[in-house]
């Protein structure tokens, strides 16, 4: 029997939502073909989590943690500062062999220690999430290259929730169903800061990719159809009220010049 996560969701085709995973659910997530998984949260997955993504070829992206763009320059900087610290404990190490060796030491065991990048997920104290990551992370999930795509976070409802809020704005939602939307998953857990956050959100910071998914050119298309459909009705109708003044004004010159 197949048991889905308690905030799981399909967001689009081949785009879903769900909380922290466990082992119970993993063959769920396996009928899925997943592809991509990213966690908008900074807490590290769990082992068997981490496991399951691997077993299955499913890319994990510590969206939180910038690990996605940061592993690189992360190793560089490690590699250079081990050497840096080799090089000061040796120099002073020959002043006095003990303490020159406990410098060394440190010095060696600090700079091996990865460091986090703090700017992914670094927030103001009414935002849920930083612009940065919304960025980052709508990219990944409109780039069809990362199809299926699975969206999670610790609770499922209030990262997840304020990210996939601000997708709804991309896509042209008004801001009350992407509200509905919201508070059919938070329920009594609903923050008004998510909500003012997804209100706020500017959606021109967005760069779309190239390979976008069929889902997405199909609703863009839709809503051009729409807009022009609107446009035409609004020009139609101004020109009925011009053509209306322009009657009215016809009739008062005439009726000012039979009297």
């Amino acid at each position: 029997m197949l048991t889905p996560p308690e905030q799981f969701g399909i967001v689009e085709p081949g785009l879903y939502r769900s909380d922290t995973l466990h082992p119970s659910h993993f063959p769920f997530i396996r009928s899925l073909g997943i592809k991509t998984a990213i966690l908008l949260t900074p807490e590290l997955p769990s082992r068997a989590m981490s496991n399951f993504f691997e077993e299955n070829n499913i890319r994990l992206i510590d969206l939180a943690l910038g690990s996605w763009k940061n592993n690189s320059s992360n190793n560089s900087n490690n590699n250079s500062n081990a050497t840096d610290g080799q090089g000061q404990g040796s120099s002073s190490g020959g002043g006095a062999g003990g303490s020159g060796e406990g410098v060394s030491g440190s010095n060696t065991v600090s700079s091996l220690i990865p460091s986090i990048p703090a700017a992914p997920f670094q927030t103001s104290w009414w935002k849920p999430l930083s612009e940065e990551l919304i960025k980052d992370g709508l990219e990944m999930v409109l780039d069809a290259n990362n199809y299926p795509i699975i969206v999670m976070d610790t609770s499922g409802i209030h990262e997840i929730g304020t990210f996939m809020g601000c997708l709804r704005r991309l896509q042209h939602w008004n801001f009350s169903s992407i509200i509905v939307e919201y508070r059919a998953y938070a329920s009594s857990k609903a923050r008004y800061v998510n909500e003012q956050f997804i209100e706020l959100f500017d959606v021109d910071w967005i760069t779309l990719p190239e390979s976008l998914p069929s889902w997405w050119i199909e609703q863009e298309q839709m809503w051009r159809e729409e807009e022009e459909e609107r446009e035409l009705l609004l020009r139609q109708e101004v020109e009925a009220k011009s053509r209306r003044i322009a009657e009215q004004q016809q009739q008062q010159q005439q009726q000012l010049h039979e009297s």
